[in-house]
């Protein structure tokens, strides 16, 4: 039985446009007072690397044989067992994840610790809250009645997260990042440009191909306009996108109501440079990493909307906050009463969340639900929600509804059935749905899971009785 106080190693890995990083942490196990579930407490870090460029093939594809020896020269350095590794996480950000072979190193991450680890090609507005949760959440829990908005800006892309009281409220995300334009030994030799800094150039009126001198005004043009961008961002208007080439830019879209008292932050690699600043640290040179980063924290310190909190509201983590997220925010942990059948075979990956259902849901729509179903072999999953924790008259009756809902959908018997709730009630709610074990099902009951508002479920290997559950394809 697993009891709160063990200590359980999480790790994270981040493969960005420029740059690439990984994270270890131990945490213990432990029950939170107030809401009686199992989370990560008490996190020490374990082992951090140092950032370094993200392996790219002279075609711009991404070097897999390369990041797959950068994948276990992190690993060996992290635990010579890698089946230690409870949970965590892996994502490839930016430009990096619009390759063509980005598969490919998620495909490199799971051969590797793919029972303990989500790894996602793409899926921004996850990059957005993983960014917050890794570098703000703190923060916004001190400031417990002002809005904290962090825009996480690296070489591909720009991931605003607004959130209150640690929790994020609304994200977004931009193609405005550092990378667009790459130069070379000299910070003015154009080398590539990608189709976002092409179709900028085009907006701008600028005649700039590889191999070109650009000068110092044409730089001004572009991060004067990024930055304008990032403005527009930071006060929630889309007056920068509403142009053919800024709605190129504007993957997912960020329009909350901004509280006034609104804090503003930066991470990322960009982000990281503002605050070294800061600190009496001299900005580097274009040249050392051949893009725009120096220019754009440059251009955000002079922008007095942009820089005016930058003194008074500080970030964890910053260059490694989405890192840190990964290691200690991608995965939630399952109660301690979970009920599965004996046919369930973890790990499980990609399950799509077909929709949510509560204790009042007649059985004609879970039979709808289940019918869609079985058009996914691999398995699915479905949330149950209720406000308040329910009765056991009620657990028995919605057992007996779900049950009927089976038989009448003739769901194949083999095919993973997972059921998230978030209360205290998997093994008794799993033994209902089942009949006691007499009906045919595939079944896995995951109780006080947090609800995440997401679209895909991974669930992996047990730590005694309690489940890593990791969500992706955030909304």
């Amino acid at each position: 039985m697993t009891l709160a106080g063990d200590t359980v190693l999480l790790a994270g890995f981040d493969f960005g446009s420029t740059t690439s990083r990984a994270m270890a942490a131990h945490a213990r196990l432990s029950l939170n007072c107030v809401t009686g579930r199992m989370e990560f407490t008490q996190p020490e870090l374990c082992y951090r690397s140092e950032a370094c460029f993200t392996p790219f093939r002279d075609d711009q594809q991404l070097d897999i044989e390369a990041i797959g020896a950068l994948l276990d020269s992190w690993l060996d350095a992290i635990t010579p067992d890698r089946d230690s590794i409870f949970s965590g996480g892996a994502i490839v950000t930016g430009l990096a994840a619009r390759q063509d072979n980005a598969t490919a190193l998620t495909e490199a991450v799971e051969s590797r610790i793919g029972a303990a680890v989500v790894a996602t090609a793409r899926d921004p507005m996850l990059e957005s809250w993983l960014a917050f949760m890794g570098g703000c959440a703190e923060l916004s829990r001190h400031h417990t009645n002002t809005g904290v908005l962090n825009l996480d800006i690296g070489g591909g892309t720009t991931n605003a997260a607004l959130g209150m009281n640690g929790q994020v409220m609304a994200a977004g995300c931009h193609s405005i990042g550092a990378r667009h334009f790459q130069f070379g030994g000299d910070g003015t030799t154009l080398i590539s440009l990608s189709p976002f800094g092409k179709a900028l150039c085009d907006h701008l009126g600028l005649s700039l191909v590889p191999g070109d001198t650009v000068s110092g005004q044409d730089i001004e043009r572009i991060t004067h306009w990024y930055v304008r961008a990032l403005e527009d961002i930071a006060q929630g208007s889309r007056a920068s996108f509403s142009s053919a080439c800024g709605a190129l830019h504007e993957d997912c879209p960020f329009t909350p109501s901004l509280p006034s008292s609104t804090l503003l932050t930066f991470s990322g690699g960009v982000g990281e440079m503002i605050y070294a600043t800061l600190n009496g640290q001299d900005l580097p040179p274009r040249a050392l990493y051949g893009d725009l980063g120096v220019d754009l924290a440059r251009e955000i310190m002079a922008s007095p909307l942009l820089s005016r909190d930058l003194h008074q509201a500080v970030p964890a983590n910053q260059g490694r906050a989405t890192v840190y997220g990964l290691t200690m925010h991608s995965t939630d942990i399952s109660g301690a009463t979970v009920f599965h059948s004996d046919k369930i075979g973890l790990p499980l990956r990609d399950l799509p969340i077909l929709g949510t259902f509560d204790m009042q849901t007649p059985v004609s729509r879970l039979n709808n639900l289940l019918t869609i179903a079985r058009r996914h072999p691999a398995g699915v999953c479905l949330r149950l929600a209720s406000d308040t924790p329910p009765d056991l008259a009620t657990i028995r009756a919605t057992g007996e509804h779900i049950a009927t809902a089976l038989e009448e959908a003739r769901l194949p018997p083999e095919l993973p059935l997972i059921i998230l709730t978030d209360h205290n009630i998997g093994h008794t709610l799993g033994s209902y749905i089942t009949r006691w074990g007499t009906l045919p099902v595939n079944l896995m009951v995951l109780d006080e899971v947090p609800v995440r508002d997401a679209r895909f479920v991974r669930i992996g290997l047990p730590h005694n009785i309690v489940f890593p559950v990791s969500f992706y394809g955030m909304s």
